[in-house]
C-alpha cells in the first residue's frame, strides 16, 4: 500500500525536536482557506461566478479542488528527500539520484501534465461519466487555463516544459511518488467534489471568460498559500488523519486565521447621508460636483466617472461621495486611492484618516493602509499598524488586537497593502498589477472589487497612460468601478480612457460628444453621460498673466514683492537653475532666513524638514506675520505635492497644463482683502516665426527637460491672446490650444522637434504594451516575467539611483546622514539620474568594511550606491542646498 502521508515543512524550536507537517494536511489548509475566502455569499464570488455562468457553489467547489492540487509538486521524491526525520514517521525513505533541482510549483505541472489523462480515465478526478475522445480534446484546451493559476502559486505561472517526471519522481514498486499523488487526489475529490462544467468547457467564449479571470484566480490563490502556511494558525501535525476528518479541522483553523487577519468579515457600507453625516456639521454645502456626484444615477454593473473641475471645486470630496453610493450599490467591497507622487499619497493618507470609517457601519473595521515605496516614513501609517483600533477593548500592548494584527499583517510588503479595504499609495502600486512582476496577480486580486480612484489623471506622460488604459480595461472586466480626477484633461486623453473602460466591459469605443467645463462623464453599458456643471464664484479664477524675457528680471521682481511684505514663490523647472535662482535671491534678501530652497536632490531627512517649513511658512494655516517676506524657490515638486499658496508666483515657461496648476497655488486660501494675485511668466521674447533655438536661448534646462519646443510656443500664445488664466470659462480653450489638433500651426523651425517627440511618445506607448502582459491571454508562463528592479512603471530618459549619503563620525566612523534616527537607512537616500550619480566619488577603500556592516544592518540599502560628500573633490551635499554636482569649489 501506497501512502500519502508525506512531510510538507518542518518547524525547529530552540531546545526541541523537528515537527513535521504532512503535505495532504498542507493542501488542505490552504484549500480551507480558499474555501472561506470563496464563500458563495461574498461579492467577489458572486461576480466571478456570474461572469463565467456558475452558481457561487459550484464556483467554490470547482476552484477549491483545484486549490488543493496546488502542492503535489512536493510529492516528488526530490523534495521529499530535503527532510530526514528524527522521530519515528513513517515517511517515504529518501534517494540520493532524485535531486531537488527544480522548484515543487514546477514539478506540479509536471507530474500534472503527464498524469491528467490517466487520472481522468480511471475515475480520480471523478469526471461525469465516460471520457470520450472529444472529451479529452476538449481537456487539453482548457485544463491549462485551470492549472495554472494553482501551479503559478508562488507569484508567478510555471510550465511542465520538457522536464522527465522520472528525474525526480520515484516510481517503484515501494514508493511510487506519482501513485501517492493520485490517492491524494482521489480521496480530496471525496472530500471537495469537483463540479465540472462539462457543457462550458466546449465553448470557446467561456474558456476566454476563464482565461481573463485567470489572474484574480491566482492571486486568491496566493493569499490562500500564504494565509494556509502560517503555523499560528496552522498548526504542524503528524498524527495520520483521513482527509475527511483534518477537512474540519483545516476549516474551523482557517475561519481563526480569517479572523485575525481581517478578512472573515467585509465591512458593510453604509448609505450616502450627506457630507453634513460625514463632518458632523448641521449645514455644508455642496459644490456643483459634489451635488452632481450625489445625484447621478449609479447604474447597473462596472462603470467609470471623470471628474473635470477647477482646483478648489472639492473633486476629492466627490469622489468620496461616489465612492459611497457605489460601495452602498454593491459595486465594490473597498477602495483604492491612487495619487502621482508618495508627497501627494501622504497627503491624501492623512486627509482620508478617519472620513473612510463614515462609508462603513459603525461596528465595522476597515483595514486602512498606506502602500508606496516609503510608506514607513509616514508618521500617520506608524501610528496606525502600530497602535490598537478605537473599537478594540481589553487589550494591553503586549497583546494585539485582532484588527491591529490584521492591519500589520497588511502592512508587511507592498504586495499585500493593496489588499486593504482601504488604501492610500502611489499609482504605481497599482500599475504593478499589470506588470510581470511576481505577485502581480495578488495586487490585482486585491483591486478587484475596488472602487479605484485616481487623481491628476492627466499627469501621466505616455507610457503611464497606456499602462493605465490596460489597467482601467481589466478592471472593468473584472467587475470594479473606477473615478478619476483632473482639472486639465485633453480631449483625447479624456476620448482614450473612456474607450479602454468600453473595450473591458466589451462595447464598441464612443467618443466624448462635450466640451463643457467642468464635466461629469460617466461610461457604462450604453450611451456615456457627458453632465455639463455649474461653478462656484469662490472657485472661479482670473489671473493675469504677465511676461519677463531675462532671469534679473525675475529677480528684481521677487525683491520687489519682498519690500512690499508678499509672499513669493518661484518654479523653475531644473535643480540646477533653482540653486542659481536660491543664490542670487538669498544674497539680496534682506532676511535671508525668510527663503527656501526646496527640490528633489535632498536626502529624504532633510526634504521632509523642508517640505514641513515650507507647509509652516505658506501652508492654510500660516499667519500673515509668517508669511511676510517669505521667498521660496522650488522646481515642480511645490505645485505637485504641498497646500500651500503665495500672493506672486513666478513660473519659468511650461506646458499650459503645469502653469494652469501653478496658478492654483495663487491665494488658494481665504486669508482676507489682498492684493490681487499675480502670474510671471519667464520665457524668450515672443516671436510669430522663431528658431529651433528660440526656447534654449533662454531657458536652456527648460529645453532639455520639455523637449517639445512647440508646446511652450503654443502656450506663449495661447496666453498672450487671452493676457490671463480664467477658470472655468477658458479651461477648454486653453488646455485645447495646445493639446488639441493644432500641427498645421507651428511653425516650421518647432516642427523638428515636435515629430521627435510625437516619435518618443509613440515609442514609450509601444514600450509599454511591450512591457505589460496580455491579461487576455491568461495567466500563462512566457518570457516577460522578471525582477521588479527591470522594468519600471515609468519610463525614464535614464536609470535611475539610490544614493545613500554617509558622513563620518569625530573617531572616522562611517554612519548614515540620519544617523540612528527611525528608518535612517531611507532617510539617508536621494535619487539622481544615472548619469548623475556616475559624477559622485566612489567609497574610499578604507571604509569598504564599515560600508558592508551598515549594508548588512539595514535591509533598505540593497542596489544602492553609497556617498561619502566630504571625501569628495568634486560633488557636495548641504543641507540648504541639497547635491551639487561638480561644483564644490563654487559652493558658499
Amino acid at each position: 500500500m501506497v501512502t500519502y502521508y508525506r512531510y510538507w515543512g518542518k518547524a525547529q524550536a530552540k531546545g526541541m525536536a523537528v515537527e513535521c507537517h504532512l503535505l495532504p494536511y498542507h493542501n488542505l489548509d490552504v484549500a480551507a482557506v480558499g474555501w472561506r475566502l470563496l464563500s458563495p455569499d461574498r461579492p467577489l464570488t458572486q461576480c466571478l461566478a456570474a461572469q463565467l455562468s456558475l452558481e457561487p457553489e459550484a464556483l467554490r467547489n470547482l476552484l477549491v479542488f483545484w486549490l488543493g492540487l496546488h502542492d503535489i509538486g512536493k510529492f516528488s521524491r526530490s523534495f521529499q528527500g530535503l527532510f530526514q526525520p528524527t522521530s519515528n514517521l513513517a515517511l517515504v525513505p529518501p534517494a540520493a539520484q532524485y535531486a531537488y533541482t527544480e522548484r515543487h510549483d514546477r514539478l506540479g505541472a509536471v507530474v500534472w501534465e503527464v498524469n491528467w489523462r490517466d487520472w481522468l480515465e480511471d475515475g480520480t478526478l471523478q469526471w461525469p461519466g465516460e471520457p470520450s475522445r472529444s472529451t479529452v480534446k476538449t481537456l487539453r484546451a482548457a485544463l491549462p487555463v485551470f492549472s495554472a493559476p494553482f501551479f503559478g502559486h508562488h507569484g508567478q505561472p510555471v510550465s511542465a516544459g520538457n522536464i522527465d517526471v522520472e528525474m525526480f519522481f520515484c516510481c517503484d514498486e515501494h514508493a511510487d511518488d506519482i501513485e501517492a499523488t493520485r490517492q491524494f487526489i482521489a480521496d480530496w475529490a471525496s472530500v471537495v467534489p469537483p463540479e465540472w462544467p462539462v457543457e462550458q468547457l466546449s465553448s470557446e467564449e467561456w474558456v476566454y471568460a476563464l482565461q481573463t479571470l485567470s489572474w484574480s484566480i491566482a492571486g486568491w490563490a496566493t493569499l490562500s498559500d500564504w494565509l494556509g502556511s502560517n503555523q499560528d494558525h496552522f498548526p504542524y501535525r503528524h498524527e495520520k488523519l483521513p482527509l475527511t476528518d483534518y477537512w474540519q479541522i483545516a476549516l474551523k483553523n482557517a475561519e481563526n486565521a480569517l479572523q485575525e487577519t481581517g478578512f472573515n468579515n467585509v465591512s458593510k457600507p453604509l448609505p450616502y447621508a450627506g457630507m453634513s453625516d460625514w463632518f458632523g456639521k448641521q449645514s455644508i454645502t455642496p459644490t456643483p460636483l459634489q451635488q452632481a456626484a450625489e445625484t447621478v444615477e449609479i447604474s447597473d454593473g462596472p462603470q467609470l466617472f471623470i471628474l473635470e473641475d477647477v482646483t478648489g471645486s472639492g473633486k476629492t470630496e466627490a469622489a468620496c461621495i461616489l465612492t459611497q453610493r457605489l460601495l452602498a450599490a454593491g459595486h465594490g467591497d473597498g477602495l483604492y486611492f491612487a495619487l502621482p507622487t508618495m508627497a501627494t499619497s501622504n497627503a491624501m493618507y492623512s486627509r482620508l484618516g478617519n472620513l473612510h470609517r463614515r462609508f462603513y457601519t459603525a461596528d465595522s473595521s476597515p483595514s486602512f493602509v498606506l502602500a508606496h515605496g516609503a510608506r514607513d516614513l509616514n508618521d500617520d501609517f506608524v501610528a496606525a499598524v502600530a497602535a490598537p483600533q478605537p473599537s478594540d477593548l481589553d487589550y494591553t500592548a503586549s497583546e494585539l488586537s485582532a484588527t491591529s494584527r490584521c492591519n500589520q499583517w497588511l502592512a508587511d510588503s507592498r504586495k499585500k497593502a493593496l489588499l486593504a479595504e482601504v488604501g492610500v499609495g502611489t499609482i504605481d502600486q497599482a500599475l504593478m498589477a499589470i506588470l510581470p512582476f511576481r505577485h502581480q496577480s495578488l495586487r490585482l486580486y486585491g483591486l478587484a472589487r475596488k472602487v479605484l480612484v485616481i487623481d491628476e489623471v492627466h499627469a501621466y506622460d505616455n507610457y503611464m497612460q497606456t499602462l493605465l488604459s490596460q489597467l482601467l480595461a481589466y478592471h472593468a472586466r473584472q467587475g470594479g468601478s473606477a473615478i478619476l480626477l483632473t482639472a486639465t484633461l485633453p480631449r483625447a486623453m479624456r476620448s482614450a480612457l473612456m474607450a479602454a473602460w468600453q473595450k473591458g466591459l466589451g462595447q464598441p469605443a464612443t467618443k466624448p460628444q462635450k466640451d463643457d467645463f467642468p464635466l461629469l462623464t460617466r461610461v457604462s453599458e450604453g450611451q456615456p453621460l457627458e453632465l455639463p456643471l455649474g461653478s462656484r464664484k469662490e472657485v472661479s479664477r482670473s489671473v493675469e498673466v504677465a511676461w519677463l524675457t531675462e532671469e534679473e528680471q525675475a529677480i528684481e521682481a521677487v525683491i520687489e514683492a519682498v519690500k512690499a511684505g508678499e509672499c513669493i514663490a518661484w518654479v523653475r523647472n531644473t535643480v540646477d537653475d533653482a540653486i542659481h535662482a536660491f543664490e542670487a535671491i538669498a544674497a539680496r534678501h534682506p532676511d535671508p532666513e525668510r527663503c527656501l530652497l526646496f527640490h528633489s536632490r535632498f536626502a529624504m531627512v532633510d526634504r521632509q524638514r523642508i517640505e514641513s517649513q515650507v507647509i509652516e511658512r505658506l501652508g492654510k494655516d500660516s499667519t500673515p506675520e509668517i508669511r511676510k517676506g517669505q521667498v521660496l524657490i522650488s522646481t515642480q515638486v511645490f505645485q505637485e505635492s504641498l497646500d500651500c499658496d503665495v500672493d506672486v508666483m513666478i513660473s519659468d515657461i511650461a506646458p499650459i497644463d503645469l502653469l494652469i496648476q501653478r496658478a492654483g497655488r495663487l491665494q488658494r486660501h481665504q486669508r482676507g482683502a489682498r492684493c490681487l494675485p499675480r502670474l510671471l511668466v519667464l520665457a524668450p521674447p515672443w516671436a510669430d516665426e522663431p528658431d529651433e533655438h528660440w526656447l534654449k536661448r533662454t531657458l536652456p534646462g527648460t529645453q532639455a527637460v520639455y523637449r517639445d519646443t512647440s508646446l511652450s510656443w503654443l502656450t506663449q500664445r495661447v496666453l498672450r491672446r487671452l493676457e490671463a488664466i480664467r477658470m472655468p470659462e477658458e479651461a477648454r480653450d486653453l488646455i485645447e490650444s495646445v493639446y488639441g489638433s493644432v500641427s498645421d500651426d507651428i511653425p516650421d523651425a518647432l516642427q523638428a522637434a515636435r515629430y521627435e517627440q510625437k516619435g518618443m511618445q509613440r515609442t514609450a506607448g509601444s514600450m509599454a504594451n511591450f512591457n505589460a502582459l496580455n491579461l487576455e491571454e491568461g495567466y500563462i508562463k512566457s518570457d516577460q516575467w522578471q525582477e521588479e528592479q527591470e522594468i519600471g512603471t515609468r519610463l525614464m530618459d535614464e536609470p535611475t539611483v539610490n544614493v545613500v549619503l554617509l558622513s563620518l563620525t569625530d573617531d572616522n566612523e562611517l554612519v548614515l546622514w540620519a544617523g540612528e534616527s527611525c528608518h535612517a537607512d531611507m532617510l539617508s537616500q536621494v535619487k539622481l539620474r544615472q548619469s548623475q550619480a556616475a559624477k559622485l566619488a566612489a567609497l574610499p577603500s578604507r571604509y569598504e568594511s564599515q560600508w558592508l556592516t551598515l549594508h548588512e544592518r539595514y535591509k533598505a540599502l540593497k542596489y544602492t550606491q553609497p556617498w561619502l560628500p566630504s571625501d569628495d573633490p568634486e560633488c557636495d551635499y548641504d543641507t540648504q542646498w541639497g547635491v551639487r554636482l561638480g561644483s564644490k569649489e563654487q559652493t558658499p
